[in-house]
């Protein structure tokens, strides 16, 4: 059944193949997907820098009309003739005067905005901590560098909340530096929002040393990658000085296992150790991705030529399964009904092919075996399967008759006989490859009268039996007394 199993080998393959090849386009997927996260992250954290570093200048830019203020320029040069730092003496004009220009800085107005004298005490105050004046700030880097002519941008932690800070010399005259400005703008949540729009689909955290100053994480449309929760990217700040990367350069990228997603993280210029934080979810294969294709999509699959395909195949596997066994099985069949309408009493092999030529010459050997124990039982008389009494014993002849006298076949009997002996070796030898040239029924019937010659005489038989046997791949004729 060669076909047949050709094909189901070929479905097991087409199988194998398939899951082989679902396996590896899911494990190719989740790779490509994880590299392509990885860049995307990278790419997200270079996007913030940029902004804070933009966002930086903007506001620095921004300050400068308020440096060079006259009216702040002026008062900003009495406070340095003050003869003390108490709040007395160096007064609330100052502080009036900055709450006048930070009004009118509009979305950038300062959550904390002052002034500093040459020294680094603060002589003017609003927002955050307003009208308290005279400390000593000028030992910050950004106060110190300010007051000494540049400008510069940090973050800073007041009370618990982080600030963006910038500040600028205030120059008089063109010429001498008699103190500078200092403003700040909370990290509010909606400034960590407004950095998370600028790369839609992940979140973003902003931290210092101890604490984590706000986070934003988008809600997640219907089919996209979830991204990481704030708690997700807050947990290995712990642990983010024991990175290499993050010691000596300041940033770090890593995977999320845990959350399936990936974060960098970057430092923030600045004095407290400030920095932020960008993940993305990974996005794996989803199991039902299928149910997710669009109508469009379903369109353009041929699905006329494929079911055409799959009914051609199990088509083709049908005839070659009914050619290879059903047909055979049927000419088996067929030949097997025919022994019982006579008058052989064996199916010619030749007919047959496949396995039922081997089931043919099967039940061939097994009649020739059953015939010849029943012809030596009954003492030569051939009897029907369905003559119960012959079988048991012989008509004629009282019980316990021994075997061998009783008596042999006539000779119509022992003549048919040798015909389907003669038959059966030609059919022998041609399936044993050997050629029937020159083998007659006249010769082969004058070999077996010789032949049972020998038997009678060396056995003292009455007769002789012949059977057709294949030995060493050669067809022969057995010889066996016989009564």
């Amino acid at each position: 059944m060669l076909f047949s199993r050709f094909w189901m080998v070929l479905l097991a393959l087409v199988a194998g193949a398939s899951v082989a090849a679902m396996t590896l386009a899911r494990k190719t997927y989740d790779h490509d997907r994880a590299s392509d996260v990885a860049t995307m992250v990278d790419s997200d954290r270079r996007i913030v820098e940029e902004f804070l570093r933009r966002d930086a200048r903007t506001r620095l830019d921004d300050l400068a009309p308020l440096s060079s203020d006259t009216s702040l320029v002026a008062l900003m040069v009495t406070a340095t003739r003050r003869t003390a730092d108490t709040p007395a003496a160096i007064g609330t004009a100052l502080t009036s005067r900055l709450r006048e220009l930070n009004q009118g800085l509009g979305p950038l107005r300062g959550d904390v905005l002052f002034a500093v004298d040459p020294r680094g005490v603060i002589v003017g105050r609003v927002g955050l901590q307003e009208n308290e004046v005279g400390q000593y700030v000028g030992g910050l880097p950004l106060v110190e560098r300010a007051i000494a002519g540049n400008v510069r941008d940090d973050i800073w932690e007041l009370a618990g909340t982080a600030y963006r800070m910038a500040a600028r010399p205030v120059i008089s005259e063109g010429r001498y530096y008699v103190g500078a400005v200092v403003h700040g703008m909370a990290i509010q949540p909606r400034f960590v929002e407004t950095v998370a729009q600028l790369v839609p689909g992940a979140s973003v955290i902003v931290f210092g040393a101890a604490q984590t100053y706000g986070g934003y994480t988008p809600v997640p449309e219907r089919g996209s990658v979830a991204a990481p929760p704030v708690g997700a990217l807050s947990d290995p700040l712990r642990t983010l000085s024991q990175r290499p990367e993050w010691t000596t350069r300041g940033a770090v990228s890593f995977d999320l296992p845990e959350q399936g997603g990936r974060v960098a993280y970057a430092s923030l210029p600045g004095s407290v150790g400030a920095g932020f934080a960008v993940g993305r979810g990974l996005p794996s294969m989803p199991s039902d991705f299928l149910m997710h294709a669009s109508k469009e999509d379903i369109a353009r699959v041929p699905f006329a030529a494929l079911l055409s395909a799959v009914a051609a195949l199990i088509a083709v596997g049908f005839a070659l399964f009914y050619w290879e066994y059903d047909s055979k099985k049927k000419r088996l069949i067929a030949a097997l009904r025919g022994l019982q309408k006579g008058p052989g009493n064996r199916v010619d092999p030749l007919l047959l092919d496949g396995f039922a030529r081997d089931v043919a010459v099967a039940a061939n050997d097994g009649i020739d075996e059953v015939v010849k124990r029943e012809i030596e039982r009954s003492g030569g008389k051939l009897r029907s399967v369905n003559d119960l009494e012959s079988l048991l014993s012989n008509p004629g002849e009282p019980p316990g008759t021994p075997i061998n006298q009783r008596l042999p076949l006539n000779e119509a009997d022992e003549q048919r006989q040798w015909r389907e002996v003669f038959e059966q070796f030609v059919a022998r030898r041609r399936e044993c490859g050997e050629s029937v040239d020159g083998v007659t029924w006249d010769r082969f019937a004058a070999t077996l009268q010789k032949s049972r010659a020998e038997v009678v005489s060396r056995a003292r038989s009455r007769s002789a039996r012949f059977t057709v046997v294949v030995k060493d791949g050669r067809a022969a004729v057995k010889a066996a007394p016989l009564g």
